[in-house]
């Protein structure tokens, strides 16, 4: 059986996965989206996915750690790898203290907002070349872009609560968790705005509209940060 499925949140990825097995069919794997499954017990396998330090490959020494512990690994994405490991064999779980935790999900964010500054800068040079040559193909792109920069975005913006709330459990739960007004975003987006709107020579228009677009999304991302802080 097939599915397909965009996660971008992996423990949100675990969680289906692990209800998938429970309703007695195993993920053995996966290739852009579409998860293959195979009947099986239920619950017969616990998943896991771990984040790796390699593009769409594990390092032998981490393939014979895992296989020791009696853990397969089912398929490697990007610097995804999907775990699992029999139920009847005992608990699984990859990071169990508060340190290893924190130091995962920074990982994953630092991955996040490489991809997200990325996406930033392909969205720009999409929208000018639709703007400047007209071209059709161009402002679909930048949509398609600008729809992953947002959701990479909101990624990031979730990491920063999660690894917050690590770091307050490490510091003690009587911590008061320090809350910002307004998100950083926001001013570059302001910022970015005031320069587009100083353009008023007709040939760079293009350029300005790009300027106003990129901080729009800014700001949009600022605005939900920001919302995000005041809980």
């Amino acid at each position: 059986m097939r599915k397909f499925r965009l996660y971008l949140d992996k423990d949100k990825e675990t969680a289906w996965l692990n209800e998938m097995s429970a309703q007695g069919w195993a993920a053995k794997g996966f290739f852009a989206g579409f998860y293959q499954f195979e009947a099986c017990e239920k619950g017969e396998y616990v998943y896991q996915i771990d984040f790796g330090t390699k593009l769409f490959a594990a390092s032998e020494d981490y393939r014979e750690f895992m296989q020791e512990a009696g853990i397969e690994l089912v398929q490697t994405w990007g610097y995804w790898i999907i775990l699992r490991k029999k139920a009847a064999e005992g608990n699984f779980e990859l990071y169990t203290d508060v340190p290893s935790r924190l130091a995962h999900y920074k990982k994953i964010r630092r991955m996040f907002k490489v991809v997200t500054i990325f996406e930033l800068v392909c969205l720009l040079f999409e929208l000018y070349l639709g703007f400047v040559n007209g071209v059709r193909l161009g402002l679909v792109s930048a949509l398609l872009l600008g729809a992953i920069f947002v959701a990479c975005m909101n990624m990031v913006i979730q990491l920063n609560d999660r690894i917050g709330q690590l770091q307050e459990q490490m510091d003690g739960i009587g911590r008061v968790r320090q809350r910002r007004t307004v998100s950083g975003l926001i001013v570059s987006g302001l910022l970015i705005n005031s320069l587009a709107i100083m353009i008023e020579d007709a040939a760079v228009h293009p350029v300005k509209w790009v300027l106003q677009i990129a901080a729009f999304l800014l700001m949009l991302c600022g605005l939900v940060q920001t919302c995000r802080n005041r809980k």
